[in-house]
């Protein structure tokens, strides 16, 4: 199965779709305050890279498993009707599905068509028996649970030898000759407040585990400044990667609306 959402499905007015999803899902921000790259989108660029990133991971569970009944139950597609879960919800707590039709446009050669969003009642449903699941439904949560007093691993080395996870780092220190004590010291002031907080610690899912990001003040004890991905192994956790907030933001919507404060202090009300 096409795994990139417009490959899939011709889909016109896409903004003016994301508009509408906006206001027919639960209130939420779809936008940081200060973004760290320019986004065409200026309204939503959250929703976007969601709706997108959640048809990724549908699409390849749906390529992975075997059984017909699993695979309906991730895309529904019958005769000349396709649909599935985006994850949303409507302020009246129905589910919202994405409904694809198929494709008669002459001057395109993608199978589906984009219908618009719906929620279980819609009469674009009426005729879909067994609707997909809720795409975290269908996830592997193996270690949901976080612990705080598993120690953490810290892979120096793989961080600070990634150019990618270097640049993710303040300006002010990346060439601090005591870089690697500071990554080190920043770390372990956050395991010890998870501690006191474990509520600081968001998870994400990453190659199908869930990995949990932490966040690390390295200029200032009380803003963080980046967030650490944590990898559970047997009675610890391995740091072997760095992400912007904005970044450990976006993987994190994908399972559920961040609560964590260090997070939502990234988007507008």
């Amino acid at each position: 199965m096409i795994c990139d959402l417009f490959s899939f499905a011709y889909i016109p007015n896409w903004y003016l779709q994301l508009d509408e999803l906006a206001e027919m899902a639960l209130p939420e921000p779809w936008r940081f305050r200060d973004a760290e790259y320019s986004y065409k989108n200026t309204d939503n660029p959250i929703l976007e890279r969601y709706l997108q990133s959640t048809f990724r991971k549908l699409a390849i569970d749906y390529d992975n498993e075997n059984d017909i009944v699993k695979k309906q139950s991730i895309f529904h597609f019958e005769n000349e009707f396709a649909c599935f879960h985006t994850g949303l919800y409507t302020r009246q707590y129905k589910s919202i599905y994405a409904c694809f039709s198929r494709n008669q446009k002459s001057d395109t050669l993608l199978r589906w068509y984009f219908r618009g969003f719906a929620d279980e009642c819609s009469p674009l449903l009426r005729y879909v028996s067994c609707l997909p699941e809720r795409p975290l439904s269908i996830l592997p949560l193996h270690g949901i649970h976080y612990f705080p007093d598993h120690p953490i691993r810290v892979n120096i080395d793989h961080i600070l030898g990634d150019s990618a996870n270097v640049e993710r780092l303040p300006e002010s220190i990346r060439d601090a000759r005591n870089l690697p004590l500071l990554l080190e010291t920043a770390v372990e002031l956050a395991r010890r407040q998870a501690v006191i907080v474990p509520s600081i610690v968001v998870p994400q899912i990453y190659q199908q585990r869930v990995q949990y990001l932490l966040p690390l003040c390295l200029t200032d004890m009380e803003n963080p400044d980046l967030a650490m991905t944590l990898c559970e192994m047997h009675c610890y956790y391995i740091g072997s990667t760095c992400l912007t907030l904005q970044m450990a933001y976006l993987n994190a919507r994908l399972l559920a609306r961040p609560t964590a404060p260090w997070l939502v202090s990234l988007v507008e009300e």
